[in-house]
């Protein structure tokens, strides 16, 4: 009976221990097949880069004086959710069994919380740079917070030689 069973890797990859998938089995219902027929390496890749840049964008918004999503430090822990979260999509993939799907799926749900608390902080602070602008438009603030209110600044080009005046 022992030697009859076979785990979970060598059922998904070959007998020879390759890590090409066997077709026949990856055909089958399972969900365990299901979920690695889908390609989860692909998804986190993707993700790991979300993770990267969502930790880079905390960095630069660290040094902002104005109130950013860097209050509640969401670009540093929903960039640590995403990096997580990409590397079990990649670990699973290569080595999947039904503990690490269902780890990978939690860790998908989390992040996904975490996205809708990200978003909800975010809209609000966008709410509040509307008064920002506001007060940057009719002066009450100096110079630089105008032009650093204004999205895009119009900057004459400079004269040249074939202008004509």
């Amino acid at each position: 009976m022992e030697g009859t069973e076979s785990t979970t890797r060598e059922r998904t990859t070959g007998r020879d221990g390759s890590q090409a998938p066997n077709d026949t089995l990856l055909m089958s219902s399972k969900p365990l097949h299901r979920f690695i027929q889908k390609e989860p390496r692909s998804l986190g890749i993707v993700i790991l880069i979300f993770g990267c840049a969502e930790l880079l964008m905390g960095f630069q918004l660290s040094k902002e004086n104005e109130p950013t999503s860097f209050a509640i430090y969401i670009p540093f822990w929903q960039g640590v959710l995403f990096l997580v979260c990409g590397n079990l999509s990649i670990y699973t993939e290569l080595h999947p069994s039904k503990k690490m799907v269902t780890v990978c799926l939690a860790m998908y749900v989390v992040s996904l919380l975490g996205i809708v608390v990200s978003i909800g902080y975010r809209i609000h602070l966008f709410s509040g740079y509307r008064y920002l602008q506001y007060r940057a438009e009719y002066q009450l603030e100096d110079i630089w917070a105008v032009y650093r209110a204004i999205i895009v600044q119009h900057i004459p080009a400079p004269l040249s030689d074939t202008t004509s005046y």
